[in-house]
């Protein structure tokens, strides 16, 4: 690299550590941001202040059927019951692969002793069941 070079980029990185620095000390108050309410909680320290914003999420709309206490202890940490009910026919045999996986690559605490009727309340569900011809 020639020294012109050298001086460019060092040029360059100056600006950008400047303009950032700048950005930085005169940032716009908490109150003022878009979407922040006037009375939201926050706290302060080493001259940031962190503010707390709410999020809506979606109401649920699919629930598990009665009878399903394994998987509503064992899945819905992680899964929704709309999501636990859409899944297609699996036997119990891919029932078997997909909890050993959960148990293994996501460390679900999901008992050994417990597979036999976890399985039982998997096949259970509406989507699972065989349906019937023309459907």
């Amino acid at each position: 690299m020639s020294g012109r070079s050298i001086t460019l980029a060092g040029l360059v990185l100056f600006a950008l550590l400047a303009f950032g620095w700048t950005a930085l000390t005169h940032r716009l108050s908490p109150s003022a941001a878009p979407g922040t309410a006037a009375s939201a909680p926050s706290v302060s320290g080493g001259g940031i202040t962190l503010v707390s914003d709410t999020i809506a999420l979606p109401e649920e709309s699919a629930a598990l059927p009665a009878g399903s206490d394994l998987i509503t202890t064992s899945c819905t940490a992680c899964h929704s019951p709309e999501m636990l009910t859409t899944q297609p026919p699996l036997t119990a045999e891919k029932w078997q692969a997909t909890i050993d996986k959960m148990r293994t690559v996501y460390k679900a605490p999901v008992a050994p002793a417990d597979d036999k009727a976890l399985i039982a309340e998997l096949l259970a569900l509406p989507t699972q069941r065989p349906q019937p011809a023309g459907k």
